[in-house]
């Protein structure tokens, strides 16, 4: 099957959804598959995508908008942050940031109870802190990118 037919069957078993309301999640869903119209999300994207919905059942509140990787098709946001005390140990670690060609990985740990706000933080694909005006924007999604392939 081809990572399309796969995001197609997670889609169909809700392992990926979409913020409401049904426009949005229409439009997301387009956006997912590369049905819509301008930006088009990377292949490497939507394969961090699937490789994530296999791991956790996800949200995805945002692909396509003009503001940093979002606007090039590699940056989509998890609107179910409250998974991120158990998708983020998993996903975010040097190994699985390598193999799954991760640039960033952006969320205030503190929403889950961590005293290290940046504990799961990456940029350009290493361990990295955040300022408090970005952690401050970053805690009510977890937003991840993928490398520029």
């Amino acid at each position: 099957m081809s990572t399309i037919d796969d995001l197609k069957s997670q889609l169909d078993a809700r392992k990926i959804t979409f913020d409401p309301p049904s426009g949005t999640s229409e439009r997301l869903k387009k956006e997912l598959l590369g049905e819509n119209e301008g930006t088009k999300v990377t292949a490497l994207l939507q394969e961090l995508i699937l490789k994530i919905s296999k791991l956790n059942n996800i949200r995805i509140s945002s692909i396509i908008r003009d503001e940093g990787f979002h606007g090039s098709g590699r940056a989509f946001d998890i609107g179910n942050e409250e998974i991120a005390g158990t998708l983020l140990p998993i996903v975010a670690t040097d190994d699985k940031v390598q193999q799954f060609k991760i640039d960033e990985i952006i969320f205030d740990a503190g929403v889950a109870g961590e005293s290290d706000r940046n504990k799961w933080n990456y940029d350009a694909g290493k361990k990295h802190n955040f300022d408090t005006a970005t952690l401050e924007k970053h805690k009510n999604h977890i937003h991840f990118s993928v490398i520029n392939s």
